[in-house]
């Protein structure tokens, strides 16, 4: 399992990164963060969990743990510096396995949270005796698509069933949308980012009905007149 945190704190065997520098101007409440986070994240691969309690949400922290090493690294990769809330996140690795982890693993989840409440206390008698190195935020990123000219970015076009859409007008709906691609063989949904109104992604059933679309509708299609045009990309495996 992996675990990755956003000002998380895991990634793992599926468990991804820790993300610690989340973004401050969170969501009312936990729930709507998580939903944002498995919208990003699952594009990566199967979670297994999300997880912001309250003290986590509070710190703007969160973990995500993913069912393969493979791809909590990819996402790790890809995603650092994705700007969500308007801040870019800051991905690491988790110190440690979720609990969640450990269960599906098969290991001794009694003996973990010892182990892991020993870890932690003798982490927090050390940091009373060091003081941490400031952390510095990278650069944002365009969440490791590559579409925008304006960006310098250059687009790998990979097939892949899910469509990434970005400057999407703020004022479009998730029907507008869905009104636009359900006319296609194979649609199957379509998914909005919390914080995040200029994005979204369109799954299909599979990566030839995903092409078929994008060829129909172009790589900028022009959603409104006298408005830029959306770009349409294979979303990152």
């Amino acid at each position: 399992m992996t675990t990755i945190p956003p000002s998380m704190d895991s990634f793992g065997g599926g468990t991804l990164p820790n993300i610690p520098g989340m973004p401050k101007k969170l969501p009312k409440n936990p729930p709507s963060l998580i939903f944002a986070l498995e919208t990003i994240f699952k594009t990566y691969g199967e979670i297994v969990e999300v997880r912001s309690n309250a003290s986590l949400y509070r710190k703007g922290q969160a973990f995500v743990t993913f069912k393969n090493q493979e791809d909590a690294t990819r996402a790790l990769k890809e995603a650092q510096g994705f700007v969500l809330f308007d801040k870019p996140m800051m991905i690491q690795y988790s110190r440690s396995d979720s609990f969640k982890t450990v269960e599906l693993e098969g290991r001794n989840l009694e003996e973990y949270i010892n182990k892991h409440k020993e870890e932690k206390e003798k982490r927090e008698k050390e940091s009373l005796e060091t003081k941490k190195k400031p952390i510095t935020a990278t650069r944002p990123t365009q969440f490791g698509y590559s579409s925008s000219g304006a960006t310098g970015m250059i687009s790998l076009n990979l097939p892949n069933k899910i469509l990434f859409l970005e400057q999407v007008p703020g004022d479009v709906t998730k029907e507008e949308l869905e009104g636009a691609f359900s006319r296609f063989n194979g649609f199957v949904e379509v998914r909005m980012v919390p914080g995040r109104t200029d994005i979204a992604f369109v799954e299909y059933d599979n990566e030839a009905l995903a092409g078929a679309a994008r060829a129909s509708l172009g790589s900028k299609w022009e959603i409104r007149q006298n408005q830029p045009r959306v770009l349409i990309s294979f979303a990152r495996r």
